[in-house]
């Protein structure tokens, strides 16, 4: 799908611009996905939670191209559009799984656990 793999850098791009606190695209891309789908130990830094990180150079600015696409569709409408803020590394679970755009070791992940459906917001 267009628009997983850039919408953190685009974002970055918000918060360096002024346009977005740092604070507030933490809860639109963390702990908001959280609380909607019912997530259970992800969305926040917190003893009992999953150590689920991603490292980011809020100086770095790199021109977003299609060739750095890895979905299936390998385009994306930010084609040629030069951001700041660029993610250096990602830590699931507390192992290093990407640094500096390449993937560590094999493909990491854990079962996702859902709250009752029945307490999730309306």
């Amino acid at each position: 799908m267009p628009g997983v793999q850039t919408i953190l850098p685009v974002m970055l791009d918000h918060v360096n611009a002024g346009r977005l606190s740092l604070q507030k695209l933490v809860e639109l891309l963390c702990a908001a996905p959280t609380r909607l789908y019912g997530l259970l130990n992800k969305g926040t830094l917190a003893p009992g939670f999953d150590a689920d990180i991603t490292l980011v150079d809020m100086n770095a600015q790199r021109t977003i191209e299609d060739a750095q696409m890895a979905s299936r569709c390998g385009w994306t409408p930010f084609a040629g559009r030069t951001v700041q803020g660029w993610p250096q590394g990602v830590v699931l679970g507390g192992s290093v799984a990407m640094w500096q755009g390449e993937v560590v070791g094999p493909p990491q992940g854990t079962m996702l656990s859902f709250a009752d459906t029945d307490s999730l917001p309306s």
